[in-house]
């Protein structure tokens, strides 16, 4: 009986990044051609995507770098980004592992297209991918 309850618990477990194919995904991030100061970046799977994990990282400085990790795994994304700075900032109380949320009521300098709109896709790569994303406010 011992020995079921064993299979069983650790069959149920989260996966490495090695057991789930993650990749690092690195890049740079600007706003009408200016490094963008804070943000959030998120890759969540394409519609009809099979076998592609969400993963999300901070933006500092205009750079991002989701390690290895906490990666997504290859597969094409549609990929959404907000500033964190100014009048709202990052919710810390997102849960841990879990791409950082803004806070609520904080007005977001990019245009919907580009977060809760997103038209932005990338492709991630067997393999370390660089993604750049060069975005306009107007």
């Amino acid at each position: 009986m011992a020995a079921a309850v064993l299979v069983v618990a650790t069959g149920c477990g989260g996966g490495s990044a090695d057991e789930l194919d993650r990749q690092n995904v690195y890049g740079k991030v600007t706003l009408d051609g200016e490094p963008l100061a804070k943000g959030i970046i998120s890759f969540d799977p394409d519609e009809g995507s099979v076998g592609t994990a969400p993963a999300g990282g901070v933006i500092t400085d205009g750079s991002y770098n989701i390690e290895r990790a906490n990666g997504p795994t290859p597969g094409n994304y549609r990929v959404s980004i907000r500033s964190a700075g100014g009048d709202g900032g990052v919710d810390p109380t997102a849960a841990p592992g879990a791409p950082p949320r803004r806070k609520k009521g904080a007005k977001d300098p990019i245009p919907p297209e580009y977060n809760t709109n997103s038209t932005l896709t990338a492709e991630v790569k067997a393999s370390s991918t660089q993604v750049n994303f060069d975005l306009k406010s107007k």
